[in-house]
């Protein structure tokens, strides 16, 4: 598997599900400066010229919680269960994680990391409180889910815990508190820990998603 990106919380989601599933791959880093992102050759794996996306055997595959998907199914479904139910179950927490809990998160993450670093931009203050307010209804739910259960799907690691930890990693950079959320802070950590972390983070610069955003 080739993977074309550069450092994203969504390839984040990648990286995790490769190293957890044994998929063996090679990380081409896209200089964003030289807009190697809209390029023709990347346009033609990703037609909008966003990353990450991927190539295998020829064929080229594009939006990260699809690619978790299939990496998963490629490798014996490892990740994503055993039956329709429990994948319906870790397909009903990662989209959780996606479209609500993340969608907020990314809000946060862009206006007060993003914006002002890499555009000049003023955070918009409306933009974060609304964020913050959906964000305090939906924590909750999440927080309650990891007290029953080790982890967000159940009691085995999947990809949904993938998917929404990467939104989550955004947290420390972007000033959301999740102190009240003892469950929540466990999980991350515990995710850092795994071994299938650090071989992730070992092919990035810095060995850290982050790391361009730390140095600013």
């Amino acid at each position: 598997m080739q993977i074309y990106s550069f450092p994203t919380f969504n390839l984040t989601k990648i990286l995790l599900t490769a190293e957890e599933t044994g998929e063996p791959y090679t990380l081409n880093l896209l200089d964003l400066t030289q807009g190697e992102h809209k390029s023709e050759p990347h346009v033609a794996r990703h037609p909008l010229g966003k990353v990450p996306a991927v190539e295998v055997d020829g064929k080229n595959y594009f939006e990260s919680n699809a690619i978790c998907r299939f990496i998963a199914e490629r490798n014996d479904y490892k990740l994503y269960g055993n039956s329709p139910e429990q994948r319906a179950l870790i397909n009903q927490w990662a989209d959780m994680a996606t479209l609500h809990i993340g969608k907020w998160l990314t809000v946060m993450f862009y206006e007060r990391k993003i914006k002002p670093v890499f555009f000049s931009g003023e955070t918009d203050l409306s933009a974060v409180e609304e964020a913050e307010t959906f964000l305090a209804q939906q924590l909750p739910p999440f927080e309650n889910q990891l007290k029953q259960t080790e982890f967000i799907a159940g009691d085995a690691y999947s990809i949904a815990d993938i998917i929404a930890f990467s939104y989550f990693s955004t947290a420390a950079h972007s000033g959301v508190d999740l102190s009240s959320y003892p469950k929540i802070s466990q999980w991350l950590e515990n995710i850092k820990a795994r071994p299938s972390y650090a071989k992730a983070m070992s092919h990035l610069p810095g060995n850290d998603i982050f790391a361009l955003l730390n140095q600013q």
